[in-house]
């Protein structure tokens, strides 16, 4: 005779909850880093050697072979001060965004890959045949996904080694882009009065100087990045720090049926 069956009582219970671990727990003193390519940057303020930091990061991705500790992003190209701290050393690599592959050279550009959901995003408002200019464009980031969409996109910046390596990486991708390259300063664009349907000001921490100029050469929209503390009439797109984020606007510069040498937006703006 078989001995009764037990009853099973079935109790609801919660999982456990597990926290992911902040940077500066697994890497004291580190309080962000990212990846470009095989290059690794780092902010640290910690008061141990910084290398054993970069040995750590190396350690925890695999595929980094050079760190780089980053002071500041200083002067009018946007240029990081970066000391290495361990592995090879070499400033120049090679990365993937957006299935558009791009070349860089970290020490001579401003890399900020936190921005490629950003610049994708903004490459789904071009059209085939769209003129658009790419105002600070330093290695080519916006221009190439502009014109992986079909529009035809002038990029332009002070930086000729950022346009350098916007050649290179227009030539990693089979030159099937179409993007004239400009070597100029935005004080003084060389351009007629609204000519581009949309234009691009990625350069956060000016952007106020050439707010300006940027609006004469636009026919549509102008959209600019900031970067300061929230703001109202500003969309966030990023934090850049405790508090501070880089944010973005939208100017329509010209109305159709005004004066195009008068912009309908002031030539400043808080920052």
């Amino acid at each position: 005779m078989s001995e009764p069956t037990k009853e099973l009582e079935v109790v609801e219970c919660n999982p456990l909850e597990v926290r992911t671990k902040r940077l500066n727990e697994v890497i004291p003193g580190a309080s962000s880093f990212y990846v470009i390519g095989d290059i690794a940057i780092v902010s640290y303020k910690g008061k141990e050697d910084p290398r054993s930091v970069g040995e750590a990061i190396i350690r925890l991705v695999p595929r980094v072979r050079s760190v780089f500790l980053k002071r500041r992003v200083v002067g009018e190209l946007r240029l990081g001060e970066l000391i290495p701290i361990a592995g090879e050393g070499k400033t120049t690599t090679s990365f993937v965004e957006g299935r558009i592959s791009f070349f860089v050279d970290v020490s001579k550009v401003y890399v900020n890959p936190s921005l490629a959901i950003e610049r994708m995003k903004v490459s789904e408002r071009v059209d085939r045949g769209d003129l658009v200019l790419d105002a600070f464009t330093g290695y080519g980031a916006f221009a190439l996904h502009m014109a992986k969409r079909g529009a035809y996109v002038v990029a332009g910046d002070l930086n000729l080694d950022g346009l350098i390596m916007a050649i290179k990486s227009i030539r990693l991708n089979g030159n099937k882009f179409t993007v004239d390259l400009v070597h100029y300063d935005a004080n003084f664009l060389p351009f007629r009065d609204a000519v581009f349907k949309l234009v691009i000001g990625d350069n956060p921490s000016m952007i106020d100087r050439f707010i300006g100029e940027l609006c004469r050469v636009t026919r549509g929209t102008l959209l600019v990045y900031r970067l300061g503390p929230p703001q109202e009439g500003w969309e966030r797109v990023n934090e850049y720090s405790k508090d501070l984020i880089i944010a973005k606007r939208e100017i329509r510069c010209h109305q159709e049926d005004s004066d195009h040498s008068s912009p309908q937006f002031p030539h400043q703006i808080p920052i």
